[in-house]
C-alpha cells in the first residue's frame, strides 16, 4: 500500500473529475490476457488482491491500479528460429532468401511462438487526489506514468493531465538549501544527493549516507555544480529525494507515521486498507500541499 515515488500529473482546474466517474472511466479499459499473437495489453485492475472494484475511494482520494500483462519472448529464441527457415530455404533452393522472404519467415516464427510464450504481469498504482487535483503514481518512471495517464485518458475519454512544473527553478532552490542549511519550515536535509554540472549534465556527483552540511560536500556547489536530487525529511514524518522535475524517490514514511496504522488495534483487512489508504494519502496530501507552495504549479 505505501508508495515508494512519486510521478504527479495536475489537472486544470476547470476539469472535475469525481470518484463515480473516474470508475466508470476505469471500466471502460479493464485488464485483458494477451491473445496468441499479441505481444502486451495493459489495462484496469482492481487495486487489492480481494475484490473487484477497479476504484477505491477515501475521502478525497481514489486508489487505482493499471496492469500489464506481457508475453515473454526473447528475441535470441525468435532469431534462432528464422535462422533454421532460413537454412532450410537455402537448403531446398539454393539460394538466401530476400528481405521479403524473411519477412514472412519472421512473422511465421512469432505466430508460432508468442501462443507458447510465458505471461509476465506488472502492477502500477496510483490515486487521483481531488482537492489538489494530482494524479499521484507510484513510479518515477515517465515511460509509466505516461503509459498510465493514456490509458486512463482512454477510458475518460479526456484527461488534461500534464506533468508537475513551476516557473521556479528546482535545481537552483535546492542548491541554495544545501549551501545556506536555511531549510523552508518543516523540512530537514536527509543524508543524501546528487549534483550535475549545468555546462555538462552527463557530468554526476552521488553523495549517499553522507552528512550533507559537511564541507567537502558544499565545495561542490561553491563549485559551480548543482543539485539535481536532494533527501529531505518532511515535519520527521516523511523521509524523499525530491528531484529537480519535482519528482519524489524514495518514499519512506516513518515510524511516527505507521505506529498510528497499529495503534488502532486489531481490525478486519478491509478496514486495515482503508487506514493505511487514509492515512497515506492525507500525509502526502499535507507534503504536497507544502511543495507546491514553494515551488507554485505552472497551470
Amino acid at each position: 500500500m505505501w508508495f515508494k515515488n512519486l510521478s504527479l500529473l495536475r489537472l486544470p482546474a476547470d476539469y472535475t473529475l469525481a470518484p463515480d466517474d473516474l470508475a466508470a472511466g476505469l471500466g471502460e479499459r479493464p485488464l485483458r490476457s494477451p491473445g496468441p499473437l499479441e505481444l502486451e495489453t495493459q489495462g484496469f485492475v482492481p487495486p487489492f488482491a480481494q475484490g473487484e472494484a477497479l476504484a477505491h475511494t477515501v475521502g478525497e482520494a481514489t486508489l487505482l491500479c493499471l496492469g500489464a500483462e506481457s508475453r515473454l519472448l526473447p528475441a535470441q529464441v525468435v532469431n534462432d528460429a528464422i535462422a533454421e527457415k532460413v537454412a532450410k530455404h537455402e537448403e531446398k533452393t539454393g539460394r538466401k532468401p530476400g528481405k521479403r522472404l524473411r519477412t514472412e519467415f519472421r512473422e511465421e516464427a512469432l505466430g508460432e511462438l508468442l501462443p507458447r510464450a510465458f505471461i509476465r504481469r506488472a502492477r502500477t498504482q496510483a490515486y487521483w487526489d481531488q482537492s489538489l487535483r494530482v494524479l499521484a503514481i507510484d513510479s518515477a518512471s515517465d515511460k509509466a506514468a505516461e503509459r498510465l495517464a493514456s490509458t486512463l485518458r482512454d477510458g475518460l475519454g479526456r484527461l488534461p493531465a500534464r506533468p508537475w512544473a513551476s516557473d521556479r527553478p528546482v535545481a537552483l532552490a535546492l542548491t541554495e538549501w544545501l549551501l545556506s542549511g536555511d531549510l523552508p519550515d518543516g523540512f530537514e536535509l536527509g543524508d543524501e544527493c546528487e549534483f550535475k554540472d549545468p555546462a555538462d549534465e552527463r557530468s554526476v556527483i552521488r553523495c549517499r549516507r553522507h552528512d550533507l552540511t559537511a564541507d567537502e560536500i558544499r565545495d561542490h556547489a561553491r563549485s559551480g555544480q548543482q543539485i539535481s536530487q536532494l533527501a529531505l525529511v518532511y515535519a520527521e514524518r516523511i523521509a524523499f529525494v525530491l528531484d529537480a522535475r519535482l519528482k519524489l524517490r524514495k518514499l519512506k514514511f516513518l515510524d511516527v507515521v505507521t505506529d498510528r496504522v497499529e495503534a488502532g488495534g486489531e481490525a478486519d483487512e478491509a478496514s486495515l486498507r482503508d487506514a493505511e489508504f487514509a492515512l497515506m494519502s492525507g500525509e502526502l496530501r499535507e507534503l504536497l500541499q507544502r511543495l507546491m507552495e514553494l515551488f507554485p504549479p505552472v497551470d
